[in-house]
């Protein structure tokens, strides 16, 4: 059985040791690649009359070339889509593209395949999550693997009607956004050579979105005589774009191909794979050196150390990731500094609780996140608050569909708590319901 790093869940957060039973499943947490597709996203968002904070962007871990809306407002992004080109062009393209979908009512309107497809993603996904927390790796390889296929058999079939009503929501979008169309045209130009010459690299969901050379030609058409330009744009980004597709290619490729790659960052990623930490330092304190004020190689370097059993270097590392990223993109890094805190072999009081106050903090983005409130629920309990580690508890098996457990949870904690904690039996209550609810749907 290979090693193999946890790209799968966290890049950065490391929570569960590396298992080649993660190898191949399908969605990926980075704080810093979650943080350039919403720089990319946000603003087509806001010219669609979208509100950015109701739009989740997930990352697949797939290196098909792949956009796709799922769900309501959930856009799933593939890391071969990422990788495929160098600018941020084809990618503001491609979103503007799903976001058109989105507006124009596409997955309301299709089949309810595509809203199965993402619960059936999503739902495998947090089961998975939680089978691994809970220390069974191969379940939970066998319900992430599984909700992929089920979902990769349920996509959505977009007409060409609607796919040409998404492009001309996509082209206006990049109008207000004096954008220029270029990098979907070249996107479209590519799928249309790939299903001419090359159909096997074309996966199934992209048969669904049929490419036409009218679909091109229409888009050329509409923004002849454009004279936007993505000079000031892709200087904001490019440097970002450079990052993210260089840590990509550090976990992705086999490390043995990157250990003369001529970017140290690149190098110093693959050295970390292959158990050689002190020589990844080597690359990556330079680095930061150079970069004192960037978080996330701050992030990169928690991640390193704690990973290699380093715990109390990775708490000093992710406690300056936490202070230097801003509080909207370092939900995922406070619950690896957490983590971090609370594997330590500590008693102190004062530090267990400022674990507890950075997963309180990360609730706000991150309250989908199963491990967050396993975490809540060791440090709670590390303090002798057992109501809330038990209302922790609750939230943690809602969230892996265990609902006889939350129930079991919500009620004990709620017998616990003082009436002064008015907030939390309110929570208790909600969770008693919403088990019940859940109950109910399935007789």
């Amino acid at each position: 059985m290979k090693k193999h790093f946890i790209f799968i869940l966290f890049f950065l957060c490391a929570a569960f040791g590396y298992s080649a039973a993660f190898a191949d499943a399908s969605l990926i947490r980075d704080a810093e690649t979650e943080k350039f597709l919403h720089q990319l996203a946000d603003p087509i968002f806001t010219a669609a009359n979208l509100n950015p904070h109701n739009i989740k962007i997930y990352i697949v871990n797939d290196m098909s070339i792949n956009a796709f809306v799922s769900g309501g407002q959930n856009v799933f992004i593939n890391t071969g889509l990422i990788r495929k080109f160098k600018t941020p062009d084809a990618l503001i393209g491609v979103i503007a593209h799903e976001t058109g979908h989105i507006t124009a009512g596409h997955l309301a309107r299709s089949s309810e395949g595509a809203e199965k497809a993402e619960g059936a993603m999503l739902l495998s996904y947090l089961l998975g999550i939680g089978a691994v927390v809970a220390g069974a790796p191969d379940a939970g390889t066998a319900l992430i693997m599984g909700g992929n296929q089920t979902a990769q058999r349920m996509y959505m079939k977009f007409t060409r009607t609607q796919e040409e009503a998404a492009d001309q929501h996509a082209i206006t979008y990049l109008d207000k956004m004096k954008y220029p169309a270029t990098g979907l045209i070249n996107l479209l130009e590519f799928f249309e050579t790939e299903m001419i010459g090359y159909k096997n690299q074309i996966d199934e969901y992209l048969m669904s979105h049929p490419i036409s050379r009218k679909r091109i030609e229409v888009i050329k058409e509409r923004t002849a005589g454009k004279n936007f330009s993505d000079k000031k744009i892709n200087q904001k980004l490019q440097q970002q774009m450079n990052r993210v597709l260089a840590k990509l290619e550090g976990f992705i490729e086999n490390p043995d191909s990157l250990l003369h790659n001529p970017d140290p960052y690149v190098r110093s990623i693959a050295l970390f794979r292959k158990g050689k930490i002190d020589e990844s330092l080597e690359l990556l304190d330079p680095i930061i050196a150079k970069n004192p004020s960037d978080g996330f190689l701050f992030e990169l370097k928690g991640q390193i150390l704690f990973e290699s059993g380093r715990i109390q270097d990775s708490v000093l590392a992710y406690n300056q990731a936490v202070k230097l990223i801003a509080s909207q993109n370092n939900g995922v890094v406070k619950v690896a500094f957490a983590l971090a805190i609370l594997s330590l072999k500590t008693s102190d009081q004062d530090l267990i609780k400022l674990a507890i106050k950075e997963l309180e903090e990360a609730r706000k983005s991150e309250e989908g996140n199963p491990l967050l409130f396993k975490q809540l629920a060791n440090g709670y309990s590390r303090i002798n608050d057992e109501a809330r580690s038990l209302l922790a508890l609750a939230e943690f098996n809602l969230l892996i569909d265990e609902r006889k457990k939350c129930r079991e949870y919500a009620k004990e904690a709620k017998d616990k708590f003082k009436k002064s904690d008015k907030s939390e039996i309110i929570r208790a209550d909600d969770l008693l319901e919403l088990t019940k609810e859940k109950e109910g749907e399935t007789h």
